[in-house]
């Protein structure tokens, strides 16, 4: 239990500093299909959503283990559900991104 509880940990920290270069650089190349199927309108607002996300998710991923631990009812799938839902959200900012930018 110890060694995955670490692995998770170990991720969950490079999530979070992901997320914070991400957010504090403005850039979304790391999105697949960054301006050939998706074209940012703005890219420095998209970022900053989208990296603090991924900071939230790296906090839930080293929290996991530890309520894992105390409750007993938390289970992976609980994790991937999460993962699904931290994922629907990126796609859901993207979708603002591209409306809002029509609007304004």
């Amino acid at each position: 239990m110890l060694l995955p509880s670490v692995v998770l940990a170990v991720i969950g920290i490079l999530l979070i500093m992901s997320g914070n270069l991400i957010r504090k650089r403005g850039k979304t190349s790391f999105i697949a299909g960054n301006n050939e199927v998706f074209i940012p309108q703005n890219e420095k607002k998209l970022a900053k959503r989208i990296g603090w996300l991924l900071v939230s998710f790296g906090y839930e991923t080293v929290a996991f283990p530890i309520f894992f631990y105390f409750i007993k009812i938390f289970e992976g799938y609980h994790f991937a559900i999460l993962a699904i839902l931290h994922l629907a959200i990126v796609f859901i900012f993207m979708l603002m991104d591209q409306f809002e930018a029509r609007n304004a």
